[in-house]
């Protein structure tokens, strides 16, 4: 998935998008804490462990599974939007700017794995042919290019290393850094969601380890050791070659669409939103137009063309990842 830095900060351009229905702009500047819960709601699950992740991360392990993670991706996303819609209208306790924040979230978390997924997936599987080791560890190092480049040309400065990146992965409004907890209400729009979706959810205490385990992420990468790593990487221009503009591909050809879905996605969650009406055929109307197939993989109808993936495997020996890679133009 994209890197939940690039998540958090495509959630926040809702509230900037001119095509956007200007309820959701409001709600979505007003409650970013919510946003932000709805922009990475899919990605929780992958953070049960973080001491776990971060070790396997730097022994270029496989990401461990995460099946709540893999349901939410890639069996019937659109109905599980659907309910998180419904889900955010429908919840006691749960005011009406708070529930349009968690919808404009989860959209721009679709729209941006829906537009981005396709370079992100074509880099990864390029690099395990050519390198070997694991798809997923390949993917997360896509993803941290992306999101570094981007935040570069769009802000410029990375997000990671700095204090306030840690402070938006707190994404629930109570609960803290060694308290699993989050308010009520939120816990039993959860259990909404993935029932409605699913027939079955994580319990309370699985869920709110997530919350918090994110809020662990946010403390890890935001700090000066992690600034200091940023600011090293961006130097190498190899790095942009091979993941951001490269022979055959170029990123911005790619997020000029995310945030064409960002305004189709949102507006038509709003309609439903507002519209109140969550029969089955209203479900499935909603799913029809949405066309949120798989997030984890998606068909990328409509964008740009990418090239072949590699035939043959081009293993080194002890040649590790970032050395030069054979197909730069550096080479």
């Amino acid at each position: 998935m994209p890197a939940p830095q690039f998540h958090l900060t495509f959630g926040e351009s809702v509230a900037h998008h001119p095509d956007i229905e200007p309820a959701v702009r409001r709600a979505v500047a007003s409650e970013p804490v919510y946003t932000h819960l709805g922009a990475i709601f899919h990605d929780l699950p992958y953070y049960g462990n973080m001491i776990a992740e971060a070790i396997r991360y730097g022994l270029e392990r496989p990401a461990l599974d995460a099946p709540w993670a893999y349901r939410m991706h890639c069996i019937r996303p659109d109905r599980f939007v659907a309910h998180f819609i419904r889900a955010a209208r429908t919840t006691p306790g749960l005011t009406r700017e708070e529930g349009l924040a968690l919808v404009g979230g989860i959209l721009s978390h679709c729209a941006l794995d829906l537009t981005l997924h396709p370079l992100v997936n074509y880099c990864a599987r390029r690099d395990t042919a050519l390198y070997g080791g694991h798809e997923t560890y390949h993917h997360r190092i896509v993803e941290k290019y992306h999101a570094l480049f981007f935040h570069l040309e769009r802000f410029g400065e990375d997000v990671i290393g700095r204090r306030d990146f840690s402070l938006k992965t707190r994404v629930v409004k109570r609960g803290s850094l060694v308290r699993a907890d989050a308010e009520p209400q939120i816990v039993a729009f959860m259990h909404d969601v993935y029932r409605g979706a699913y027939g079955n959810a994580p319990t309370a205490g699985q869920w709110t380890a997530w919350v918090r385990s994110f809020r662990h992420f946010g403390l890890m990468v935001g700090n000066e050791i992690a600034a200091r790593n940023s600011r090293k990487v961006r130097q190498n221009e190899l790095f942009r070659q091979r993941f951001y503009v490269g022979d055959g591909f170029d990123f911005h050809d790619f997020y000029a669409h995310s945030e064409r879905r960002l305004a189709e996605l949102v507006n038509l969650g709003y309609r439903y939103f507002e519209a109140a009406d969550f029969s089955p055929p209203a479900e499935a109307e909603f799913c029809r137009f949405a066309h949120i197939d798989n997030l984890a993989d998606p068909d990328g109808l409509g964008l740009p063309h990418l090239p072949a993936l590699p035939t043959e495997l081009v293993r080194p020996r002890r040649r590790r990842p970032f050395q030069k890679p054979p197909f730069s133009r550096a080479a």
